[in-house]
């Protein structure tokens, strides 16, 4: 929440929340995932349109944190493809914005059939 209030504005690095997956550009994973969420969680995946990203933030998703239990999946990358995480418990907003920046510079170095520059 500390990153969208008015001091680490998201807005003015063009991220705006939507409602529908098939809106969004990437999502964020944050907190712990348990093996029945994950299929949930896999679709919304699915459902987004390409190219999509991923961002796993927090230790409880990125590793499971320290619930080492039956139900809990041990970090998100055992059923999506993540791109860039971010460590912290929780992690600061300076983190997360540091995260994001990371991921425009990936999809920047990206090369599509659709790119500018090949």
């Amino acid at each position: 929440m500390a990153v969208y209030a008015s001091h680490n504005d998201l807005d003015r690095m063009g991220i705006i929340p939507r409602g529908s997956p098939r809106q969004s550009d990437f999502m964020f994973v944050a907190g712990t995932v348990t093996k029945k969420m994950s299929e949930i969680v896999r679709r919304v995946y699915d459902q987004m349109p390409e190219p999509r990203y991923v961002i796993s933030v927090g230790s409880c998703a990125n590793s499971g944190g320290i619930f080492n239990t039956y139900s809990t999946v041990q970090g998100c990358d055992t059923f999506l493809p993540i791109d860039v995480y971010i460590p912290g418990c929780p992690p600061r907003p300076e983190a997360f914005i540091d995260g994001i920046i990371k991921l425009q510079e990936k999809i920047k170095a990206e090369q599509f059939r659709w790119s500018r520059w090949r």
